[in-house]
């Protein structure tokens, strides 16, 4: 009878260990997500931010797309549902991709762990907040790199539910993969080819009828068919606009060649950032491993971590430092340590399904980063989530054990510890922004009526510019060629319509330059060595009409300036054709731009009829000059 009790009085004490590391995980998922949100509505950033928002406010008004990405296509939609308010975007933006990643982590828990639904439901929501490490650089602002990843989540929850018994689960899992293929497609086609192939491989590997997997491509080749008649009037548009875009990113040497898309990129790392990942491994493993045993122990301390995040979150610090790339390396030392366990009786007891998934998570924020400029590995760390979730899959016959919530909870909290970590780095140095987002008070009203918190300084230079603009007779809607080589984010706040592309990219000075928060080095040349030939090459899809009236912005100065001359030269105007309209001075920012460099917005003064003629008489110039 003692010993009876004295199981009873474990068990009661487990169940409420338990109950108390799910209610504080529970807390710290609702701060972790709800600082987020409400941090949504700081910051602005002159380029990235700009190049998202005027793709997605008006994508139809450009006939390529640099990068060659159609995502602006897909966002139009809900930006006119948000009614072209920013912040109301990037809020619905976050809960999306938390939405798809509970989801996700939801399945893979319930696919391979003895839980209860109310656990797995804590569990899968703690892990879940991983995903919001694709925010990092604070590009909260729709972009083609959240639209891949979110695209991805979907065909994974499509591949999980196709796997689960029941006809409308199977039916509705391949139509998710479907749709998530033609989402992949929009946001980066190169990632999107290497997910059907990964789709088809572990159909095959599972020794299924691939007639799913047809199933799903002719939902995805539906759905681009139809999108293909609504953007250019049928197949044969959307591909000249694909093939014209590629064209203009190896004109402009961005790095998006297929021949440098092959390629095995290093782990930049240091002694601070290994040691960081051994530590949290070793922690994660010992905690799993004393589980067991000895459950107060790791109980308390995982209950000091919980409270610790809350407390890194509700402050704002950031005292672990890691790179979101590192979380790679946790991921691997973990499971690196868990073959150990029991003579390798994790490795051992695999099924193929596990093995399967755990490889194909491993590998997704590498696919996600396919055809990329940068290193694959900085890239790729904006899908953390996959990472951890590789993990899940491997750990999984810890589960035959009965100790699936003891195992999934450290796994949970670290992801949050980490989570609260590198989310509060990107506040406090948000990406080619003003050092920390709690310093903002600037209230700024945005096109569409939406507001967002800005710093002063730039708060100040928008409205300048916009006073100047106005008073000089700048009218919404107004063509404007940017050639400051860096601010399509004021055209946006202007009101006007950039030409030729979202944003004209600047060339990066010098031969090697190291583009700050991507941590990468670009050589020949350095980035968009052929900037210029590309801004002339992308103004010739324009009509001379516009460009006849066009505005022109310049910063002769700044150090991403296109060639004002030679650019303007290509539809027939100079300098002399205009007067100084506006005589603005940006703020600085981290990174590229420590010093203020003065731009200018120059207006036309020929006689449009004049311009619209010397633009067709130096087109024809140059058209008889390539014969």
């Amino acid at each position: 009878m003692p010993r009876d009790n004295h199981v009873a009085n474990g068990r009661t004490l487990s169940v409420l260990l338990d109950g108390s590391l799910l209610a504080l995980s529970t807390v710290t998922t609702a701060i972790l997500f709800a600082r987020l949100l409400y941090y949504s509505r700081y910051g602005l950033g002159i380029m990235v931010d700009g190049l998202y928002l005027n793709s997605i406010a008006n994508p139809f008004a450009y006939a390529i797309n640099s990068p060659p990405s159609l995502f602006g296509f897909v966002y139009h939609w809900p930006y006119q549902w948000a009614g072209g308010d920013i912040a109301m975007l990037r809020m619905a933006n976050v809960t999306l991709i938390m939405a798809l990643s509970w989801i996700l982590s939801f399945l893979m828990i319930r696919r391979f762990w003895t839980v209860g639904c109310p656990h797995a439901v804590v569990l899968s929501a703690g892990i879940a907040s991983l995903a919001l490490v694709a925010f990092h650089l604070w590009l909260l602002t729709p972009n083609y790199f959240i639209l891949n990843i979110q695209s991805v989540l979907i065909v994974m929850i499509g591949l999980l539910l196709a796997d689960r018994p029941g006809r409308i689960r199977q039916v509705l899992g391949w139509v998710l993969v479907g749709v998530g293929g033609w989402c992949c497609f929009m946001a980066k086609p190169t990632t999107a080819t290497a997910i059907a192939l990964v789709v088809a491989l572990y159909v095959i590997l599972r020794r299924k009828s691939l007639l799913p997997v047809v199933g799903s491509a002719l939902v995805a080749l539906a759905l681009l068919i139809t999108t293909a008649y609504l953007i250019d009037g049928g197949i044969g548009g959307l591909v000249s606009r694909m093939v014209n875009s590629a064209k203009i990113e190896v004109l402009l040497g961005s790095g998006h060649e297929v021949s440098q898309m092959f390629r095995i990129d290093w782990l930049a790392t240091s002694r601070s950032q290994l040691a960081i990942a051994v530590v949290a491994a070793t922690a994660v493993l010992l905690s799993i491993l004393m589980g067991s045993t000895h459950k107060l122990i790791p109980s308390l301390a995982l209950a000091a971590v919980l409270i610790l995040t809350i407390a890194i979150a509700l402050l704002g610090i950031d005292p672990i430092g890691i790179n979101p790339s590192t979380l790679f390396l946790v991921a691997a030392f973990t499971c690196l340590g868990a073959t150990f366990y029991r003579a390798g009786m994790v490795l051992r007891s695999q099924a193929p399904t596990s093995i399967a998934l755990a490889l194909i998570f491993l590998i997704l924020p590498h696919l996600s980063a396919l055809g990329s400029a940068v290193n694959y590995w900085i890239i790729g760390s904006f899908a953390a989530l996959f990472w951890m979730l590789a993990v899940v899959a491997f750990l999984s016959p810890l589960a035959q054990d009965g100790r699936s919530a003891a195992t999934l909870l450290p796994l949970t909290v670290l992801a949050q510890l980490f989570t609260a970590s590198v989310v509060n780095a990107g506040i406090l140095k948000p990406h080619r922004q003003t050092k920390d987002l709690r310093t903002y008070a600037a209230v700024t009203r945005l096109p569409g009526g939406g507001n967002l918190v800005l710093s002063e300084p730039f708060h100040d230079y928008l409205a300048t510019a916009r006073a100047q603009a106005r008073a000089a007779g700048l009218e919404i809607g107004t063509p404007v060629v940017d050639l400051s080589g860096r601010s399509p984010g004021l055209l946006y706040v202007l009101e006007t319509r950039a030409l030729g592309l979202p944003w004209l990219f600047g060339p990066y000075p010098g031969s090697e330059t190291a583009v700050e928060g991507f941590g990468v080095q670009w050589v020949n040349g350095g980035v968009y060595a052929g900037a210029n030939a590309a801004a002339v090459a992308t103004l010739g899809f324009e009509n001379c009409t516009d460009l006849a009236k066009a505005w022109v912005l310049i910063e002769p100065a700044g150090p991403r300036h296109l060639d004002e001359a030679s650019v303007m030269a290509s539809y027939g105007a100079g300098q002399a054709d205009f007067v100084i309209a506006a005589n603005l001075e940006p703020p600085s920012m981290t990174g590229d731009y420590p010093n203020a460099h003065r731009q200018f917005l120059l207006k036309p003064v020929r006689p449009a009829a004049l311009a619209e003629q010397s633009c067709r008489d130096a087109r024809r110039r140059q058209s008889d000059g390539q014969k």
